[in-house]
């Protein structure tokens, strides 16, 4: 593991934006720092900052570098270390330890990117099979209601509640949604054995 792997793992692209000075908002959007803009259109993802306006992407170390005008990468680190206290020894290969906790660090990052994948999906379904059944109103007050349809009146809006907060939660509020996601899950299985 590297210097700078060690960096990037042991500090996300939020804290670092935020103590170097950018506001950013629930959506995880802010001022790019490198253009004049008055409209956000920097994404802070948890690994990376990417401007949709003038295309910048840039990990943590880059980030720094870029705001400061360090020459090297190696500066960047160096700051980045000073700034936010994180205890790493520059010019020390990595213990053991300290290369077991970062893969460790790795293998739950992926499986977390996994879930939050799986986790939308299930709740971007949920919501369009409620709007879908919504469509099955009865053509007349003769007509026969379909229980589907009924459901869709109780759940449609419950649905998109779940799917707004799902973006607008962070990774510690998502995670608290796993039972819910998992129930919904298990409906839309049972829902295609059926229909």
């Amino acid at each position: 593991m590297t210097i700078f792997e060690q960096v990037k793992s042991a500090i996300d692209m939020r804290t670092v934006a935020e103590g170097y000075g950018l506001h950013i908002d629930r959506g995880g959007m802010a001022l790019c720092p490198f253009h004049n803009e008055r409209t956000p259109s920097a994404k802070i993802y948890p690994d990376a900052l990417h401007c949709f306006g003038c295309g910048t992407h840039v990990d943590v170390i880059v980030f720094t570098q870029k705001m400061f005008g360090l020459d090297k990468p190696i500066d960047a680190v160096k700051k980045l270390n000073e700034d936010f206290g994180l205890n790493i020894e520059i010019g020390k290969a990595p213990t053991a330890k300290e290369v077991s906790e970062y893969q460790k660090r790795v293998q739950e990052k992926r499986a977390y990117e996994e879930w939050e994948k799986s986790a939308w999906r299930t709740l971007n379904d949920y919501l369009w099979l409620m709007r879908e059944w919504r469509q099955l109103a009865p053509a007349s007050h003769d007509e026969k209601c379909d229980e589907r349809f009924v459901y869709s009146l109780h759940h449609l809006d419950y649905a998109e509640y779940l799917c707004l907060e799902f973006i607008n939660f962070n990774k510690a509020d998502r995670l608290s949604m796993k039972n819910i996601v998992e129930q919904i899950a298990d409906f839309l299985k049972n829902m295609r054995a059926v229909f």
